[in-house]
């Protein structure tokens, strides 16, 4: 109990509208407890390292606490080879937890949120529509309750009656948030705009020439001139766009 959470992307084979015209379909990050078989999961807006760390914090924090290792297979946001970016080192730093790629091509390495994985499109999506993301991260959570609640055959128990356990024997979430999303400081050109991803948000001209910091997380982007907002923007899923202010 408390040992390891495995983690995955799960690509659903839906079109899910964008905004702008656009439709696509975002990773899901699925993270599934070995021991309770508890899964948690939630629609990404990109496989970037800041993103992935970001659902990873945010289905911990609904976990309540972090398993002793998280382990991945060799996704490149992640870490190659085995050797784990530098923001992914620090995450599980400020965790005090390890994070374990395991060798390229062994799925049986995860099989248990593999197999969640399949459940989910087998068992979730069938049937099912969605007008956005927010919609689909909203139909997910709302399915994930019922889901855990199933008797998995495997352990011979529900995730729902299990979890208390893993949480117990978890570590505590640390008092101060691990460093998440997209962080960059940028000098603010001439024509205002700060690019994350493909898209361009706009800075208060006030900023022209001064550096500002620039952070995104799963939901918003934020730019900051010296501790002070300058630029606030919901985050854009569809691809090159310009938001303005």
């Amino acid at each position: 109990a408390g040992e390891l959470v495995q983690c995955d992307l799960w690509f659903p084979p839906v079109k899910i509208p964008l905004g702008s015209g656009q439709v696509g379909s975002p990773p899901v990050l699925v993270m599934t407890s070995g021991f309770s078989r508890f899964i948690t999961a939630r629609m990404i807006p990109s496989r970037m390292t800041g993103d992935l760390l970001a659902g990873m914090w945010s289905l911990l924090g609904s976990l309540g606490g972090t398993p002793r290792t998280l382990v991945w297979d060799n996704e490149s946001g992640i870490g190659q080879k085995r050797r784990l970016t530098a923001p992914a080192q620090a995450f599980a730093g400020t965790l005090g937890a390890r994070i374990l790629q395991v060798r390229p091509r062994d799925p049986e390495a995860k099989g248990i949120v593999e197999r969640a994985n399949g459940y989910c499109e087998t068992s979730f999506l069938p049937g099912r529509r969605f007008n956005s993301p927010a919609d689909f991260n909203s139909q997910l959570a709302d399915w994930l309750v019922r889901a855990n609640t199933r008797l998995v055959r495997r352990i011979g128990a529900r995730p729902s009656e299990r979890i208390g356990i893993d949480q117990a024997a978890m570590l505590s979430l640390p008092p101060v948030a691990p460093v998440t999303g997209i962080q960059t400081r940028v000098r603010l050109p001439r024509d205002y705009y700060v690019r994350i991803d493909t898209n361009d948000y706009s800075v208060h001209p006030e900023a022209i020439g001064r550096l500002v910091d620039v952070s995104a997380d799963l939901t918003h982007v934020r730019v900051t001139l010296a501790g002070r907002i300058v630029g606030s923007h919901a985050r854009c899923w569809a691809a090159r766009q310009t938001i303005t202010d």
